[in-house]
């Protein structure tokens, strides 16, 4: 079968350009911005357009709603991409659009995408445009745009965040989709799954169900085909999901949330996570936030890190799940934290003084000839060395809350400062 010009730019089209809705009935999710109450429908409704910036993840309809717009208003749409032009490219469009806004006295879009890789600079020659009205200008950006984008263009936009699609709509925009497909019958289950992997990114939905349709070796397509391709989270080792997750983990352990723990672990796990990254921050947190209310916490978890190390993945998981309960419902206790903090704290805010004689080294001649080590007790061999004082001031430094096993060592530390500092501040 021949397909003429048309048909083969139709069938090479990725299904998500093919489907892009091109009314704003027929825009799937964003309520709060383009539904019943929406702020922009009702812009729209009243034929104010705004320069705008959208922000939000990937795949929620950014770069559609802004073509939708262009159509609502019947005028010119210019699609630039800041990660591949330049001020000329900018400059051009904005001649451009000058010149229609004189000749028809409407004022077209500009639409770039990814505006935060443009520099302050770059960013500047909007300004004048926007401000006068020359051009309807719409920025769309996956990051916050008060950390990234210049104070002075975000002072003549209004910015409108995205949110992740909820799985319905992704499954609603899925139906849509399907009906390029009318003689494959596919499991109602396969389109929540896809959605649900999807993270309220519809264009990811609609990439996964198209490899799944081309891949197609019958008419009728169910879960096991589904997992052939094994469809995984969206996760960046180097970026936010990277550093949200763990954030996540670690305060759900420090929260005593074993459940939520355990969910996060294996979230990353299943995004592929390396999990000896995971063990060395269970290590920092058996240390850092369990501390000495309970000191077994670091050794468990180093002796299942020596066990991962021997029997590796899938198994592993035994171990890292383990470990996971035990820090989440295990004693917590900072103290070891608020230690370091404090003795940190005095030596740079307390004059440093030199080290006590009797406490200095004394192991080469003439040593005691200088006083060096004179006067000190042996611990071992006199039990009452243990009071003599190690500093010239009393600076209480070791923090224990007395949680857990901390109980015991606190009631010691109590009793050797007392005897070792009769009166608190006291000079040597």
């Amino acid at each position: 079968m021949f397909l003429n010009g048309e048909e083969k730019k139709k069938n090479y089209l990725p299904l998500a350009w093919r489907i892009a809705p091109k009314k704003l009935e027929d825009f799937v999710g964003q309520e709060h911005i383009v539904g019943e109450k929406g702020v922009l429908k009702k812009l729209l409704e009243k034929g104010k357009i705004f320069s705008s910036i959208f922000y939000g993840p990937p795949g929620v309809g950014k770069t559609t709603l802004a073509k939708i717009i262009a159509n609502y208003i019947n005028v010119p749409f210019y699609h630039l991409n800041a990660s591949t032009c330049g001020v000329k490219e900018v400059k051009k469009v904005l001649e451009e659009s000058k010149r229609y806004l004189r000749s028809q006295g409407k004022t077209p879009i500009l639409f770039i995408d990814e505006i935060h890789r443009f520099n302050r600079l770059q960013q500047e020659i909007l300004l004048s445009h926007v401000e006068e009205g020359k051009v309807i200008f719409i920025g769309a950006l996956v990051l916050n745009p008060f950390f990234v984008l210049d104070k002075a263009l975000l002072s003549r936009t209004r910015v409108f965040e995205f949110k992740p699609l909820k799985d319905e709509d992704i499954v609603k925009i899925l139906k849509r989709a399907l009906m390029e497909y009318k003689d494959i019958k596919i499991e109602g289950k396969v389109l929540e799954r896809i959605a649900h992997f999807s993270e309220g990114d519809a264009r990811r939905a609609l990439n996964t169900l198209e490899l799944l349709l081309e891949m197609k070796e019958k008419d009728e397509i169910g879960l096991k085909d589904l997992e052939e391709i094994n469809i995984q989270f969206r996760y960046d080792r180097k970026g936010d999901e990277h550093y949200d997750n763990i954030s996540a983990f670690i305060k759900s352990l420090r929260g005593s949330d074993a459940d939520a723990a355990l969910y996060y672990l294996f979230r990353m796990l299943e995004a592929r996570e390396d999990p000896r990254f995971i063990l060395r921050r269970m290590l920092i947190f058996a240390s850092e936030d369990v501390g000495l209310s309970d000191p077994n916490a670091i050794v468990l978890i180093s002796s299942l890190a020596g066990a991962f190390e021997i029997v590796g993945m899938p198994e592993g998981e035994f171990f890292l799940a383990m470990g996971t309960i035990y820090l989440a419902l295990t004693s917590k206790s900072n103290s070891v934290l608020q230690s370091m903090i404090r003795a940190k704290k005095y030596i740079k805010e307390e004059p440093l003084k030199e080290v006590p004689s009797h406490l200095r080294d004394s192991h080469y001649a003439s040593a005691k000839k200088l006083g060096r080590g004179v006067g000190y007790l042996y611990p071992h061999s006199d039990p009452s060395a243990v009071y003599q004082k190690y500093m010239h001031k009393f600076l209480p430094i070791a923090f224990l809350k007395g949680i857990g096993k901390e109980k015991e060592l606190l009631v010691k530390l109590d009793e050797i400062r007392k005897k070792r500092y009769k009166q608190k501040g006291g000079e040597i």
